[in-house]
């Protein structure tokens, strides 16, 4: 089943957090799995799920937030691993400007599409994640369209830290949009 932010009408599906139980999970080899059998209870264990990344890979926040990952499912899988648990991790084909997104996080847009995500999701801070060598004319114009982080090619951990330091800071005080 597909779900979609585009209509308004639909909830966002909530993202699985790594350490629960899914049916028909299979443990792989040599991986980590979390115990969830309490002895007060009489029934027997829930079947183990693998756990991808140890404890403290996670970052910590109480707040929810919805991250909207745009044309990339293995950027989402990522981050969806090390953001902290309370948060929504949501893959799209292209931007929703959906009211409820907190971040949208982009690989290496166009400038007219960050201006675009500024003015119709102005309480939405915009991501974007560009390749190592992208040239400096580049990322400059996506700072002037409005970018609230713009990283070259970084880690998911450390775009995940950018997020969480950027909302803890008080939410979207992004740049204004320079007229050139």
């Amino acid at each position: 089943m597909r779900f979609s932010l585009r209509s308004g009408r639909h909830p966002v599906p909530p993202v699985p957090c790594p350490r629960t139980p899914r049916s028909g999970a299979q443990e792989q080899p040599g991986s980590r799995v979390a115990a969830r059998h309490s002895p007060a209870d009489p029934g027997p264990p829930p079947a183990p799920v693998a756990d991808e990344s140890p404890p403290e890979a996670r970052l910590e926040d109480d707040a929810p937030a919805t991250v909207e990952v745009v044309a990339s499912r293995s950027t989402a899988r990522l981050l969806e691993a090390v953001v902290p648990a309370t948060w929504r991790i949501v893959a799209t084909d292209r931007p929703s400007y959906h009211p409820c997104v907190d971040f949208v996080v982009l690989l290496g847009p166009d400038p007219a599409v960050v201006a675009g995500i500024v003015e119709r999701q102005p309480g939405a801070e915009v991501v974007v994640l560009l390749p190592r060598h992208a040239p400096t004319a580049q990322l400059v114009a996506l700072l002037d369209a409005g970018v609230s982080i713009c990283l070259r090619e970084s880690p998911a951990r450390l775009v995940a830290g950018h997020m969480l330091a950027r909302r803890r800071r008080g939410g979207p005080g992004r740049r204004v949009r320079v007229e050139g």
